[in-house]
């Protein structure tokens, strides 16, 4: 069963996120944690059950200035996370606090050919390169946030990626020769599920925004966006609608979901063709 953030893990991000407020304008939470964010804090409710994550994905600008702030390793150090380092392929630095459990990775866009995996942004501060992830920093929103979270009290105003934005750069990673692991892929054709299956206002402007972007940045771009969908949901059968289905953990029937999960993409993809055949 898939349950959804609890508030400790809510906690932990908007904790660490005022860590980092000298930088809130600079930065752009992305990942999991968008469809909560804008469920919670965007008036944009989900009519689904959203997933549980922990982790925290940050954009930054390829370079970064102090402009007479601490640094963000410093903030983070002082802070009491500390820095490891995960992975065999490409050694990516994480900060990790123990209690509560908080993990925050830093992320930025690949440009050109591919090259360094690992780019040095400010000093002590080095972040994941990956494609597309220009996307995600040039086309944001802000969000509010006044809450109480287990008697804490919390005001922070963060940058996130807008839903048509979040949605191209997903579909975008989604290329059958990419090396993605499964499950990223269905929590990823998820979060575009939610969104393209949320209330009318912005079930219609998707389409428009994605419109938008195509004219922005690579016309290639744009057809393998189309392509990677239309890969995993074309016209009958397609094995997005149980992978999606996979993460359900709402009241539909499997089948039934199945079955509106498929629709539901086809019409996204049908209003996306007779937007930009204008």
């Amino acid at each position: 069963m898939h349950v959804e953030a609890s508030e400790t893990d809510l906690l932990s991000l908007l904790n660490t996120m005022k860590v980092l407020t000298p930088y809130l304008d600079e930065i752009v939470i992305v990942g999991g944690w968008i469809p909560f964010l804008y469920h919670r804090y965007g008036q944009m409710p989900s009519p689904h059950p959203l997933l549980r994550t922990i982790d925290i994905d940050v954009v930054v600008p390829r370079h970064m200035e102090e402009h007479g702030r601490p640094t963000i390793d410093e903030l983070l150090s002082r802070a009491g996370y500390q820095a490891r380092i995960s992975g065999s392929d490409v050694p990516v630095v994480k900060y990790e606090l123990a209690s509560p459990v908080t993990e925050i990775e830093f992320l930025t866009p690949e440009f050109g050919r591919p090259g360094k995996a690992i780019v040095a942004v400010q000093h002590g501060l080095t972040a994941q390169a990956l494609r597309y992830l220009q996307i995600l920093l040039e086309n944001t929103k802000k969000i509010e946030i006044n809450d109480t979270i287990e008697g804490s009290d919390i005001s922070l105003v963060v940058t996130v990626p807008s839903p048509g934005a979040f949605i191209y750069q997903k579909g975008l990673t989604l290329s059958p020769s990419s090396r993605r692991s499964s499950a990223k892929v269905d929590k990823d054709l998820y979060y575009i599920f939610g969104f393209v299956d949320s209330f009318r206002g912005l079930r219609d402007s998707i389409p428009a925004e994605i419109s938008s972007l195509r004219s922005r940045y690579a016309a290639k771009w744009f057809r393998d966006f189309v392509k990677n969908l239309n890969a995993y949901f074309p016209a009958s059968g397609g094995e997005g609608p149980a992978r999606v289905a996979k993460l359900y953990s709402g009241n539909m029937p499997a089948d039934t979901f199945r079955n509106y999960a498929h629709r539901t993409f086809r019409d996204f993809m049908q209003a996306l063709q007779e937007i930009t055949a204008q």
